[in-house]
């Protein structure tokens, strides 16, 4: 009876040792696919694929807008691209020439905007002394081109989004330009400072009609464009934002290659 119940202890024993070991393993079974996995993902947010619109004439040469996606389905730019003799042989007469860069589709899934109006002004725009030098202004729009081309002055113009769907600081112009809106200005820029303004180089408009946020336009002088050089600024945020369930910019960017100018909108954020 004695060898009997030793033989049952010991066959116990072993069956726990099994079950123990089994249970090890699949503990660290599940930690190096999870572990597996999150590699994968870091790996899927660090590889994008470029979409680009369709190409426009510009100047001499060409522009179209693009927009980077990670494999995750994150945004990581969008933006214009325009070579190098875009910025050569554009119109000098004193109205603003806008060129339409259309964009990808995969942009409007994963952003709020549906195209872009690169507007080119040879003598700038008021106010007086501030925005009249050489410069582009990059609507990005959150309206179709049709409601585009339906923003009238008038009423409409005139009502306001509520203010926390525009960042602190900013402040309507007065009046509104047709065909683009109401435009609002940071007024703690540096060309705007009224003890010691400095010369404009680039900005950030927020643009708004009939209630609505309708544009982000970076501002760009045709010299920070033409120096190459590389810059990045905050975009200012505001606390609200519409539509809702997308990626929102918080950076916008110039820089340039041996054959390219670029601008751009980045480091987006879930809204």
């Amino acid at each position: 009876m004695q060898r009997k119940i030793t033989k049952l202890s010991v066959l116990f024993f072993s069956v726990m040792v099994l079950f123990s070991c089994k249970k090890d393993i699949t503990s660290v079974q599940q930690a190096e696919t999870m572990s597996s996995a999150k590699d994968k993902s870091d790996k899927q947010e660090l590889k994008f694929n470029t979409f680009y619109g369709p190409q426009v004439s510009m100047g001499d040469g060409k522009a179209r807008s693009f927009i980077t996606i990670s494999h995750a389905g994150v945004p990581g730019e969008i933006g214009i691209e325009m070579t190098n003799d875009a910025l050569t042989g554009l119109p000098r007469g004193d109205e603003e020439t806008t060129f339409i860069l259309p964009l990808h589709k995969k942009a409007l899934e994963v952003t709020p905007f549906d195209h872009i109006g690169a507007g080119w002004n040879p003598h700038g725009h008021p106010p007086p002394h501030v925005y009249t030098v050489p410069h582009f202004d990059f609507h990005f729009y959150k309206i179709t081109r049709e409601e585009q081309l339906a923003v009238v002055e008038g009423p409409l113009m005139e009502i306001l989004p509520a203010p926390s769907y525009l960042p602190a600081n900013y402040i309507p112009l007065p009046g509104g330009v047709p065909e683009m809106g109401k435009h609002w200005v940071d007024i703690t820029s540096p060309e705007l400072n009224p003890n010691n303004p400095q010369p404009f180089t680039k900005t950030l408009i927020y643009g708004t009609y009939n209630g609505q946020v309708t544009f982000i336009e970076p501002m760009i002088t045709m010299a920070v464009l033409q120096s190459g050089e590389t810059t990045t600024s905050p975009i200012p945020q505001p606390q609200s934002f519409s539509p809702t369930n997308t990626f929102y910019p918080t950076i916008y960017g110039v820089s340039s290659d041996t054959k390219k100018h670029y601008v751009t909108l980045g480091n987006f954020v879930w809204r």
